[in-house]
Protein backbone atom coordinates (compact mmCIF):
# COMPACT_ATOMS: atom_id res chain seq x y z
CA UNK A 1 0.00 0.00 0.00
CA UNK A 2 2.89 2.38 0.57
CA UNK A 3 4.03 2.02 -3.07
CA UNK A 4 0.62 3.25 -4.24
CA UNK A 5 0.83 6.27 -1.92
CA UNK A 6 4.25 7.24 -3.30
CA UNK A 7 3.09 7.02 -6.91
CA UNK A 8 -0.06 8.98 -6.09
CA UNK A 9 2.08 11.82 -4.75
CA UNK A 10 4.69 11.60 -7.52
CA UNK A 11 2.36 12.13 -10.50
CA UNK A 12 1.09 15.62 -9.52
CA UNK A 13 4.63 16.75 -8.66
CA UNK A 14 5.94 15.62 -12.06
CA UNK A 15 2.96 17.20 -13.86
CA UNK A 16 3.45 20.55 -12.09
CA UNK A 17 7.20 20.46 -12.79
CA UNK A 18 6.62 19.80 -16.51
CA UNK A 19 4.01 22.59 -16.70
CA UNK A 20 6.47 24.97 -15.04
CA UNK A 21 9.19 23.95 -17.47
CA UNK A 22 6.86 24.64 -20.42
CA UNK A 23 6.02 28.09 -19.02
CA UNK A 24 9.72 28.95 -18.67
CA UNK A 25 10.47 27.65 -22.17
CA UNK A 26 7.65 29.73 -23.68
CA UNK A 27 8.72 32.85 -21.79
CA UNK A 28 12.24 32.43 -23.17
CA UNK A 29 11.12 31.67 -26.74
CA UNK A 30 8.75 34.65 -26.94
CA UNK A 31 10.91 37.09 -24.98
CA UNK A 32 11.86 40.60 -26.05
CA UNK A 33 14.92 41.25 -28.19
CA UNK A 34 17.30 41.51 -25.22
CA UNK A 35 18.85 38.12 -25.81
CA UNK A 36 17.10 37.35 -29.06
CA UNK A 37 13.90 35.55 -29.78
CA UNK A 38 13.35 32.25 -31.51
CA UNK A 39 10.11 33.24 -33.21
CA UNK A 40 10.32 36.97 -33.84
CA UNK A 41 12.66 38.77 -36.21
CA UNK A 42 14.45 41.49 -34.28
CA UNK A 43 16.57 42.86 -37.11
CA UNK A 44 14.40 45.35 -38.99
CA UNK A 45 16.88 46.09 -41.77
CA UNK A 46 15.93 45.02 -45.31
CA UNK A 47 16.99 41.46 -46.07
CA UNK A 48 18.74 39.98 -49.09
CA UNK A 49 16.36 38.67 -51.77
CA UNK A 50 17.73 35.14 -51.50
CA UNK A 51 17.46 34.81 -47.71
CA UNK A 52 13.93 33.40 -47.52
CA UNK A 53 14.65 29.68 -47.78
CA UNK A 54 12.52 27.75 -50.24
CA UNK A 55 10.43 30.74 -51.32
CA UNK A 56 11.04 32.00 -54.87
CA UNK A 57 11.07 35.72 -55.60
CA UNK A 58 8.93 36.49 -58.62
CA UNK A 59 8.52 40.25 -58.63
CA UNK A 60 10.09 43.26 -56.88
CA UNK A 61 8.17 46.53 -56.63
CA UNK A 62 8.94 49.86 -54.99
CA UNK A 63 6.11 50.25 -52.48
CA UNK A 64 4.41 48.10 -49.89
CA UNK A 65 0.98 48.78 -51.40
CA UNK A 66 2.06 47.51 -54.83
CA UNK A 67 3.39 44.33 -53.23
CA UNK A 68 0.16 43.78 -51.27
CA UNK A 69 -1.89 44.20 -54.47
CA UNK A 70 0.24 41.57 -56.23
CA UNK A 71 -0.03 39.19 -53.26
CA UNK A 72 -3.79 39.71 -53.08
CA UNK A 73 -4.16 39.04 -56.79
CA UNK A 74 -2.17 35.80 -56.52
CA UNK A 75 -4.18 34.68 -53.48
CA UNK A 76 -7.42 35.30 -55.38
CA UNK A 77 -6.24 32.67 -57.87
CA UNK A 78 -5.32 30.19 -55.14
CA UNK A 79 -1.57 30.78 -55.14
CA UNK A 80 0.06 31.10 -51.73
CA UNK A 81 2.13 34.28 -51.76
CA UNK A 82 3.75 36.75 -49.39
CA UNK A 83 5.75 39.97 -49.58
CA UNK A 84 8.90 41.00 -47.74
CA UNK A 85 11.04 44.12 -47.58
CA UNK A 86 14.36 43.52 -49.28
CA UNK A 87 17.31 45.69 -50.22
CA UNK A 88 15.84 46.13 -53.72
CA UNK A 89 12.33 47.12 -52.55
CA UNK A 90 9.32 44.96 -51.73
CA UNK A 91 9.62 41.45 -53.14
CA UNK A 92 6.74 39.03 -53.74
CA UNK A 93 7.50 35.39 -52.92
CA UNK A 94 5.74 32.12 -53.79
CA UNK A 95 6.43 28.41 -53.31
CA UNK A 96 8.46 26.69 -56.06
CA UNK A 97 5.51 24.64 -57.36
CA UNK A 98 3.52 27.87 -57.92
CA UNK A 99 6.31 29.84 -59.61
CA UNK A 100 5.27 29.33 -63.25
CA UNK A 101 1.60 30.10 -62.58
CA UNK A 102 2.46 33.18 -60.53
CA UNK A 103 4.87 34.56 -63.14
CA UNK A 104 2.28 33.99 -65.87
CA UNK A 105 -0.42 35.73 -63.85
CA UNK A 106 1.75 38.73 -63.02
CA UNK A 107 3.05 39.03 -66.59
CA UNK A 108 -0.51 38.96 -67.94
CA UNK A 109 -1.65 41.81 -65.68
Amino acid sequence: MSVFAEQYFLFPVVAIALAGLMVLLCRWAFSKAKGGSLVRRVDLRPADRDSFGLLIDIRTVHTYNEARVKVSMLKDFGIKATAARTKDGWTVYVWPQDEAAARGLLDAS
